[in-house]
This record gives C-alpha cells, sequence and structure tokens, in this order.
C-alpha cells in the first residue's frame, strides 16, 4: 500500500474505526454505499481493509510459539539430517518448531528445528525459508540464536536447524527474577548489541517483540525469529543511508508484523528503516520499565493503530502509576522490581523518559539515529552521565556531577 500521510490518515481513520466496528459481512454494503459518492474513497478505504485483514491473518507472529501443533504423532521420531524430533515447540502459519536430538552419533546436543508448512511449499514459503537462512548464516553474535545447518525433510518440507533456547521471554524473565530498573537495563542493552550486530550486517528484524527475545536460564540473551527480516535493497547505497540511520528496505512482506510492536511507518504504509527497530525496541524498553503497553488503552484494532500512528504515550514514569490512580496498581508494578512505588516513579523520571521517548518518536528522523545512539545514551544513565537526548545545560550537568559524586560532594559541604 502506498505511504499515507499524517493529514490524508486523520480523514480516514475515523472510517476505518466505523468499518472495523461492522460484522464483516456487512463491510461490502458499506463500501459500497461510499463508493456511490467518491469512488477513490472507497478504494482506498477496500485497501486499507485488505491490509488489516492480511495482519490478523498473519496471527503465527502475534503469539509466542507456545501451542503445539495439531497432529503431530507421524512427525514425532522422524530424522532430520543429523537431528530426531522429539516434540513440538510450536506451531505458526508458516510451519511448526520442533525440539530435536542429535542422531548420527558425532554427538549429543539439542536444537530447534523449524519445518515449512506442507501448504506453502510452491507459494513462497521456500524463499521466505531461504532469506531467513541466508540471514542467519551471516550473523554471529552471542545474543543471537545462530543457525546450525539447513535442507529438506524426507518429506520435501524444508528445513532450519538452529540453536535451541532453553529460556523465557524477556519481560517475563525480568519479572520472575524482580529485577531492578538497572538490572533490566543492562539485560536490554544486549538486545540493542544484537540489534546492532544485524543493522552492520544489513538486515533489519522488523518484529523485535518480547516472544522475540528469550532469556536462557543461565540469563543470557537470545534474539529470535528473523522470519520476516529484509535485507537493505542496495548494499552500496546503504553506506551512505546507514550515516543516517534511515536505511530504506524492500516492501515485499510488509503487511507480516505485530501489530503491537509496528512502528507508525509500519502501519501507515511508510518505508521500513533501522528507525523502525529503534521505534521497537523504545516499544519493549517501555514494557520491561512500567510493565505497560504504550498503547495499553487501546481496547480495538482501530483504537491501536490511531494510538500508534497519531498519539504520543505517556511518559513510563507516568505509566507505572497509570490505571485508574490505583495504589494497588502501582504496588503490583514496584514489587516487580524490589523496590517502594515512589523509588520506582523517581528512577524513571527525567532520563529514562526522555530516553524511551526519543525512541517512541511518529517522525523515524527524529528518533537516536542508530541503536547504537541509543545503547550509548542508557550506558550513560547507568554511570550518572549526561544523556545525549537531553539539553546539554550547565544545570543539567551539575545535577548528573552531583549524582556521580553524592558521597564526595556531601564531604565537601560538610567540610565548607
Amino acid at each position: 500500500m502506498a505511504p499515507i500521510s499524517p493529514d490524508r490518515w486523520r480523514t480516514l481513520s475515523p472510517y476505518l474505526d466505523e468499518a472495523l466496528d461492522l460484522p464483516t459481512q456487512d463491510r461490502a454494503a458499506w463500501l459500497a454505499s461510499i463508493r456511490a459518492t467518491d469512488p477513490a474513497l472507497a478504494d482506498e478505504l477496500h485497501a486499507m481493509l485488505v491490509e488489516q485483514e492480511l495482519l490478523h491473518s498473519s496471527g503465527f507472529l502475534e503469539q509466542a510459539v507456545l501451542h503445539p501443533p495439531p497432529q503431530t504423532s507421524l512427525l514425532t521420531g522422524q530424522v532430520v539430517g543429523a537431528y530426531r524430533l522429539v516434540s513440538p515447540l510450536g506451531q505458526g502459519g508458516m510451519g511448526s518448531v520442533w525440539l530435536a536430538e542429535r542422531c548420527d552419533g558425532r554427538f549429543k546436543g539439542r536444537a530447534a528445528v523449524k519445518l515449512l508448512n506442507v501448504s506453502l511449499i510452491g507459494q513462497g514459503g521456500e524463499e521466505r525459508f531461504r532469506r531467513e537462512g541466508t540471514f542467519l548464516a551471516r550473523l554471529r553474535h552471542p545474543s543471537i540464536a545462530h543457525l546450525i545447518d539447513a535442507g529438506v525433510s524426507p518429506g520435501g518440507q524444508p528445513y532450519l536447524v538452529l540453536e535451541y533456547v532453553d529460556g523465557v521471554s524477556i519481560d517475563r524473565y525480568c519479572d520472575r527474577q524482580a529485577l531492578g530498573v538497572e538490572a533490566r537495563i543492562r539485560l536490554f542493552i544486549n538486545v540493542l548489541d544484537a540489534v546492532a550486530h544485524a543493522h552492520a550486517n544489513l538486515i533489519v528484524h522488523r518484529d523485535i517483540k518480547p516472544a522475540n527475545v528469550l532469556v536462557s536460564t543461565d540469563g543470557q540473551v537470545k534474539l529470535l525469529d528473523f522470519g520476516i527480516a529484509k535485507l537493505i535493497e542496495s548494499e552500496a547505497a546503504a553506506g551512505e543511508a546507514m550515516s543516517s540511520g534511515c536505511i530504506p528496505l524492500t516492501s515485499d512482506g510488509a503487511a507480516a508484523l505485530t501489530p503491537e510492536y509496528a512502528a507508525p511507518e509500519q502501519l501507515s504504509g511508510g518505508p521500513v528503516t533501522t528507525a523502525t527497530d529503534v521505534y521497537a525496541l523504545g516499544v519493549l524498553l517501555y514494557v520491561l520499565l512500567s510493565g505497560r503497553h504504550p498503547a495499553q488503552g487501546a481496547d480495538t484494532p482501530a483504537a491501536l493503530i490511531r494510538a500508534i500512528v497519531d498519539s504520543d504515550p505517556p511518559r513510563v514514569s507516568d505509566a507505572v502509576t497509570t490505571d485508574g490512580g490505583s495504589a494497588g496498581r502501582t504496588s503490583i508494578n514496584a514489587a516487580r522490581y524490589g523496590i517502594t512505588p515512589a523509588r520506582l516513579r523517581r528512577t524513571l523520571r527525567g532520563d529514562l523518559d526522555t530516553i524511551v521517548a526519543k525512541a517512541l518518536k511518529k517522525n523515524p528522523p527524529d528518533r537516536y539515529p542508530s541503536v547504537t545512539a541509543m545503547a550509548d545514551d542508557l550506558r550513560r544513565f547507568l554511570r550518572r552521565e549526561p544523556i545525549s537526548a537531553r539539553p546539554d545545560t550547565l544545570r543539567y550537568r551539575t545535577a548528573r556531577f552531583v549524582r556521580r559524586h553524592a558521597a564526595s560532594v556531601a564531604a565537601t559541604l560538610v567540610v565548607v
């Protein structure tokens, strides 16, 4: 779909709200009534409704692979390459993921085997699998689940053999371990380093969300699922574009995304760049720090899209208390970090508010110019140093200095 300007979106948004509130079988008549007076508007709304339907039909991207696929008994025990399928880990629209064990006698080990759905063979699914395997082969980073092997099963299904990660999503891990704010940021910086490595290899993930960021039992972060990642169109042109942090991609597969973690340009049909990953990382950090989504109040698909495209989210320090003023909600949020509600608000207020807000800017050029720049500001926050996203005033620098050297300053004041 062609990019939509903010002004045009404000015109179309009320119509889209109305359409999404209608039963599916009534939308054709509704469109016909609009077409009678404004055919161009009807065509545009029809295109948007088709794309919305595609978003929901790609439901396998919206949740972690938690449910075993049906009728798996025929595959259990099947040998794929050097691995024997043991048990299903999950099922998605593209295929199934299996826990597998090495069975060729060379050594013992476990892996995750991703099998393409038989129904998608001959319909472009093989190309998507090949592309994902090609991307993973380029990436060698301790925080990215690496590719082990690839091939075609005896039944004719393409497969990828991937590093098996025995862990949980990063948000659940942080809550289970009751990690404090600084510990969550240190863990999140590992995610930023992994995404920066992908960007350095000219790959944009496009689907960063908690389900695709696992933390193993030993605390190691692993970024998963490059199934809808895209390679930059022209690697020669990318060198010049990378200096601005906004690297254009091809538009193929743009409808395959997770709306809750999509950037405004993904939902409005704009160009997808490395800044798109910066936005998704901002949403992920918002969730890790506040326990809430930036568009938490959106209760319909149309409201979610409107919130992401048009509305600025509450500051992350306000989000921990935003639930009708509920003190109980505030206490629950604070308990996740092992601190009091008042201290949680003070910790998030200021620099962290600014860092998250900059990553979540609606206009891509207004965000951090790169994932590395965002990581640098978070490291500065941990060191109590001034961050780049705030105006460099004498008062701000003095406040940062006092926080870094609180004991020395206090001792000096006592002496004076």
